[in-house]
C-alpha cells in the first residue's frame, strides 16, 4: 500500500508541474469575465479598497490569494488600531472583510498567476486554490495589494527542519511549544512581537540579534519584553546552523564575538524581514532596486488605472493603518478612473454558482481510546492535526471534507484538535500547523505533510 501511494503521489506531482505548465494545459478551459475593479490581495489594505469601492457602488472582485487577511492575521495582539484597545489581527481582518462583503464586495479563493497590462486592456489570469481551475478576468482597473513574504536565513538545517521546529509564525505554531525552549531571530518590531507572544507559552525564549541593540519602534512593547523573566537576549549574535535529530529541531549553533557554541532549543522562529511579492510585475511595472512597486501619483503606478498599496510599495512603515490609508486612496482613484472611462457592463449580472454540499465524513477524535479503535481499519487512515486558532487549518478543511466524501470506503479520515489532544499530538511529533499524516492500521506513518500545499498534494495523490 505504501509503495502504491508513494508512486501515485510522485506521478501526480510530475503531471501537475509548475504554474506555467498548469496555465498552458488549461488554456482551452479559460473562462473570460469582465469586472470594473479587481483587487489582488486579501490584507487590510485590499479589504479597505473593497469597502470603499463597494460603498461607492462600484463592482469589485477581491482575489484573496493563499493568505486571506494578510500578515496581520499572524499577530495575536494589535494594540495600535484606532478605536480598538486590543484586538487580534485575525479578528480585525475578519471584521473589515465582513464590512466590505456586507456592502457588496465579492471575494474569491484564487491567486493571480499572470497579468497583462497593455493597450488599456487589463487582464489577470487566476488559479483556483481548491480545484486548480484556471480562468482569466478582464478589468477596467486593478489594485495590487499582494504584500510581502518573510525572509529566511539560508543556513544549514533551515530547510531540513522547516515545519519540524523551524517556522516564522508564532501565532500559528506557538501553542505547539508550550513549556518548551524556543529561539527568535530578529530585533525589529516583528521579532519583539513574536518573542512577547512566545514568552506567555514557552518555558524559555532566546532572542538572537545581529547588532548591539533592538531596532523596534514600539518602545512600550520592547520594555515589556525585556522585563520578562523567561526571556534571554543575545546581542551581536548570529545563528549559524539549525541542529536536529533527523526528525525535529534540537538546537542551534550561534556565534557571538567570533566564538561558536551549540544552544539547545525545541523550536526556532524567524522574524527577519520580508520581500515584496512582485515577481508577477517584473517587466510589467517599474520596480525599485529592492523590488517594490514605484508609484507615480498617490497610489497610481506608471500605468493609468493600475494602483498599488500597502507593503508592496512600502519598505519603511509596513503598518496596517498605512495600508488601509493607501487602500482608501487607491479606491477613490480607481472609482474616478472607471467613471471617466464610462465603462458600461453589457452582460447581465449573473447569480453566483452555489458550491455543492459536501457530505461530512471526517471523524473527530476526542479520546486516545477512540483513536486506537479507529485504527482498526482495512484501509489507510488520513489524520488531520489542526487547531482552532490556525487560519490555514480552517482554509484547508473544506478540501479535506471533499476528499473524504470522494474516497469514502477507500480511505478513513480523522481529525485531531491538538489543543484537546495534546498527548496524541506529541506522540506523533506534530510541530507545525496544519499537519496531515497517512498511517496504516498498525499506527505506522506512511506519509507526513506539513502546510496547506503539501496536504492538498497528498489529498490529490490519494484521489488519483
Amino acid at each position: 500500500m505504501k509503495s502504491f501511494l508513494l508512486s501515485a503521489y510522485f506521478l501526480f506531482a510530475t503531471l501537475v508541474g509548475s504554474n506555467q505548465s498548469l496555465f498552458a494545459a488549461a488554456q482551452e478551459k479559460i473562462i473570460s469575465a469582465q469586472t470594473p475593479v479587481v483587487v489582488l490581495g486579501g490584507g487590510i489594505g485590499a479589504l479597505t479598497s473593497a469597502l470603499y469601492l463597494a460603498r461607492a457602488g462600484v463592482e469589485v472582485l477581491v482575489i484573496e490569494g493563499p493568505s486571506p487577511g494578510g500578515l496581520i492575521t499572524q499577530s495575536h495582539s494589535v494594540q495600535n488600531w484606532p478605536g480598538e484597545q486590543e484586538i487580534s489581527g485575525k479578528e480585525l481582518a475578519e471584521k473589515v472583510r465582513k464590512q466590505a462583503e456586507a456592502n457588496g464586495a465579492h471575494f474569491s479563493r484564487e491567486e493571480a498567476i499572470a497579468v497583462q497590462f497593455s493597450n488599456s486592456s487589463y487582464k489577470v489570469t487566476l488559479k483556483n486554490l481548491d480545484t486548480n481551475q484556471v480562468r482569466m478576468v478582464a478589468a477596467d482597473s486593478v489594485i495590487i495589494a499582494m504584500g510581502t513574504r518573510p525572509n529566511f536565513l539560508g543556513i544549514p538545517g533551515e530547510n531540513n527542519y522547516w515545519g519540524h521546529g523551524v517556522t516564522n509564525c508564532a501565532i500559528c505554531d506557538g501553542a505547539l511549544y508550550r513549556d518548551l525552549t524556543v529561539g527568535v531571530v530578529g530585533g525589529g518590531d516583528a521579532g519583539v512581537l513574536e518573542a512577547l507572544y512566545l514568552s506567555n507559552i514557552a518555558k524559555e525564549v532566546n532572542v538572537f540579534i545581529r547588532k548591539d541593540s533592538f531596532k523596534a519602534i514600539e518602545e512600550k512593547r520592547l520594555q515589556t519584553l525585556l522585563a520578562k523573566p523567561n526571556v534571554k537576549i543575545f546581542y551581536n549574535t548570529t545563528v549559524e546552523r539549525v541542529n536536529g535529530d533527523g526528525e525535529n529541531v534540537t538546537g542551534v549553533a550561534i556565534k557571538t564575538a567570533g566564538k561558536e557554541k551549540d544552544l539547545p532549543l525545541d523550536g526556532l522562529f524567524l522574524a527577519i524581514g520580508s520581500k515584496p511579492n512582485t515577481e508577477l510585475f517584473q517587466n510589467v511595472l517599474p520596480l525599485d532596486e529592492r523590488g517594490y512597486i514605484l508609484l507615480k501619483k498617490d497610489q497610481e503606478t506608471q500605468i493609468p488605472g493600475i494602483y498599488a498599496i500597502g507593503d508592496i510599495v512600502d519598505p519603511v512603515y509596513k503598518q496596517a493603518i498605512s495600508a488601509a490609508g493607501d487602500g482608501a486612496k487607491a479606491a477613490m482613484q480607481a472609482q474616478q478612473f472607471v467613471a471617466d472611462r464610462k465603462i458600461v457592463t453589457a452582460e447581465p449580472k449573473k447569480e453566483p454558482v452555489k458550491a455543492p454540499i459536501v457530505q461530512k465524513e471526517v471523524i473527530e477524535i476526542t479520546t486516545i481510546e477512540q483513536f486506537q479503535k479507529e485504527l482498526q481499519s482495512d484501509v489507510p487512515i488520513f489524520v488531520d492535526f489542526y487547531a482552532s486558532w490556525c487560519g490555514p487549518c480552517k482554509q484547508i478543511y473544506p478540501r479535506i471534507e471533499q476528499s473524504a466524501n470522494q474516497l469514502s470506503g477507500r480511505v478513513k479520515f480523522l481529525k485531531v484538535n491538538i489543543d484537546l489532544m495534546e498527548k496524541l499530538a506529541k506522540n506523533y511529533k506534530i510541530r507545525a500547523m496544519p499537519t496531515a499524516l497517512l498511517i496504516n492500521p498498525e499506527g505506522e506513518v506512511l506519509e507526513r505533510k506539513v502546510g496547506y500545499d503539501q496536504v492538498v498534494d497528498l489529498l490529490k495523490s490519494l484521489e488519483k
